[in-house]
């Protein structure tokens, strides 16, 4: 994800409005500004846990949460700031309207000199109710990293719609950072690497996660090297740009999807350790992945990454991991821990 970022324009940019030496990665650059001001805002606040590090870093920055978990909520909200003629949230209901249209920060222009700024209005509604603990984080990145050129008019909407814009995934990388900072998770520096813990973690640090956000963010946290992916039937992208360009005519002819890693986390420890491992890769047959989306429920075994074969038959170097996997719905998840 940071090789990818560090080559738009927009990080480059955002790390110099920010006056940050960004060097050859603007992305760390400002992942480094975030956290230090973070491990900040924690120890002024007496910050215990994460839901206390979320409160006092919306204190810090100067915002409110209001959450719609309802259209009434939602409509209430809207008049509530509108008769205060803060005109920003007239079209709060049409801003919020999206299946992927998860939350909105907004600028006051009239409020008493005791209000916070910036109002951060959270959609709940629905399956969205799952994304609330990162959708605060995300909303929260974005006003850690407001620059001077920004102060005077704020409207930031986090849309999943926007999702390829850089400095939305910017933000979602300093949300998942954040949201499950590795100085608030004690109990992920000595416990062995499995789902179990996993959840343990989340259910003693941050109840209010969605399972999805909390098992990312906690790998990441994790001090020992440790890679997370979820595999399901898929196409590669050459199949992909193939199958959507060319109408083939027969059904036999067209590509047929593959056992893929289709969403891949691998954390800081994996990479200083020289770890690489990339989306879109197939999964191999012997690997115990494969006989879990087959047969269902939880195995593990221990298998080499130098099984696992690139799209233009490359493959990673030797190394001996443990591979937990799980059959979730349609698909499988899988740690895979190195054994150093």
């Amino acid at each position: 994800m940071s090789s990818r970022l560090d080559s738009k324009p927009q990080i480059w940019k955002l790390a110099s409005d920010l006056r940050l030496t960004s060097g050859d990665s603007p992305t760390r650059s400002i992942l480094q500004f975030v956290k230090r001001r973070v491990r900040r805002i924690a120890k002024n606040f007496g910050c215990q846990s994460l839901e206390g590090l979320l409160t006092a870093t919306a204190a810090e920055v100067q915002t409110v949460f209001e959450e719609v978990h309802s259209d009434s909520d939602l409509q209430q909200i809207r008049a509530k700031y509108v008769s205060r003629d803060e005109t920003g949230f007239a079209n709060l209901e049409a801003d919020l309207r999206g299946s992927e249209d998860y939350a909105i920060t907004i600028r006051r222009v009239n409020r008493e000199e005791w209000e916070p700024p910036f109002v951060s209005v959270i959609d709940c509604r629905g399956g969205k109710v799952f994304r609330t603990y990162f959708s605060k984080w995300h909303e929260l990145a974005h006003l850690l990293t407001l620059t001077p050129q920004l102060r005077l008019v704020f409207r930031r909407s986090h849309s999943g719609c926007a999702g390829r814009d850089p400095e939305e995934m910017l933000m979602d990388v300093i949300a998942s950072d954040m949201g499950f900072l590795q100085d608030f998770i004690p109990g992920a520096t000595s416990a062995e690497i499995s789902f179990e813990t996993i959840r343990q973690i989340k259910d003693e640090y941050c109840q209010n996660a969605s399972v999805q956000a909390a098992t990312i963010g906690i790998v990441k946290a994790l001090p020992t090297a440790c890679v997370l992916l979820e595999a399901r039937p898929a196409l590669s992208k050459r199949e992909s740009f193939r199958d959507s360009v060319m109408d083939l005519g027969f059904e036999e002819c067209k590509p047929k999807p593959a056992l893929r890693a289709v969403h891949v986390t691998v954390n800081g420890a994996a990479r200083e350790a020289g770890i690489q491992f990339h989306r879109n890769w197939r999964v191999p047959k012997e690997s115990v992945i494969s006989r879990v989306f087959e047969e269902g429920g939880y195995s593990e075994a221990t298998e080499d990454l130098s099984w696992w074969t690139t799209s233009d038959g490359g493959s990673l170097g030797q190394c001996e991991v443990v591979v937990k996997a799980r059959k979730s719905w349609e698909s499988v998840q899988a740690l895979l821990i190195p054994k150093m």
